[in-house]
C-alpha cells in the first residue's frame, strides 16, 4: 500500500523529536491520524483507513498507536491548554 503523509506531518515530525501518532476511527470511511509531540502540540490528517494511517506512521518513522488507550499519549494531549493560553493552537473550522 503505497501511502504518501501529507506534507504537514512530514514537516511537523522533522521539527518536533519523540512524535508519536494516534490512529482513531472518525467516519464511516475515514481515519485520523493525529501526531502529537512530548509538549501536546498536535498536527492531524484524514486517511481512508487504519492501514494507510499506520502505514503513513511507518514512513513517518513514528510508533502508531489505535486509539487513546495509553495513559501517557492522553496527558500528551492534556499537556497544553490549547484553548486558554495566547497563541494556543487551535482547530480550523
Amino acid at each position: 500500500m503505497a501511502v504518501r503523509p501529507p506534507w504537514e506531518l512530514q514537516r511537523f515530525v522533522m521539527l518536533h523529536p519523540e512524535a508519536e501518532g494516534v490512529i482513531q476511527h472518525v467516519g464511516r470511511a475515514t481515519w485520523d491520524l493525529v501526531v502529537v509531540d512530548v509538549d501536546g502540540t498536535w498536527v492531524r490528517a484524514e486517511f481512508a483507513s487504519a492501514e494507510e494511517a499506520e502505514a503513513a506512521c511507518r514512513i513517518l518513522g513514528i510508533r502508531s498507536n489505535r486509539g487513546w488507550d495509553d495513559p501517557r499519549l492522553c496527558r500528551r494531549m492534556a499537556r497544553r491548554d490549547h484553548w486558554n493560553a495566547p497563541g494556543g493552537q487551535r482547530r480550523a473550522l
